[in-house]
């Protein structure tokens, strides 16, 4: 799961000033944790990009917006909303409920309460394009995460990232 010698610490053999300069920040192990989440992140997410297109036709961001919409209130979510949920741009959320709605996978309406905002909700091919692809973007996950760790382990992680999230500021 290596993604080359960027992702690797500065230890003994990275020059003088680019340790100093982690070291200010960071503690070997912190540096290593972090290195560690960022190569677990891309490499999750390469596999499952990978996958879903081999094996659905569905590049990862649009499984995963298809997701949220699955999961909004009356199967209808804003784009602004959509954005926030899966880490978008508003205007790169704008393109890609574009593109979904091109290929038949969502209609966007005008809100009834705010005509400046843009809702999209899934068509059937959209919910049946959800239903196909699920099964491979989940058992990916649990098979590069979940099934390498134990119960114990996935309940401590779970308190650990709520306790990191807690802290976090609203996005609202």
């Amino acid at each position: 799961m290596s993604t080359g010698p960027v992702s690797r610490p500065f230890d003994g053999t990275a020059p003088e000033e680019a340790r100093t300069l982690v070291r200010a920040f960071l503690s070997e192990e912190e540096e290593r944790i972090w290195l560690s989440l960022l190569e677990i992140h891309a490499a999750l997410v390469r596999e499952l990009d990978v996958r879903l297109l081999a094996e659905h036709n569905v590049p990862l961001g649009s499984l995963e917006a298809l997701i949220q919409i699955a999961h909004a209130k009356e199967g209808a979510i804003s784009v602004s909303e959509l954005a926030e949920r899966i880490r978008l741009s508003p205007s790169r959320a704008s393109r890609l409920a574009m593109e979904l709605e091109r290929e038949g996978l969502v209609e966007r309406r005008r809100d009834s309460t705010d005509s400046r905002s843009t809702r999209v909700a899934a068509t059937e091919a959209g919910r049946e394009r959800l239903r196909e692809a699920a099964p491979a973007y989940f058992s990916t996950i649990r098979a590069h995460l979940f099934e390498r760790l134990g119960e114990r382990d996935v309940k401590q992680l779970a308190r650990i990232l709520a306790r990191v999230q807690a802290d976090r500021p609203s996005a609202d």
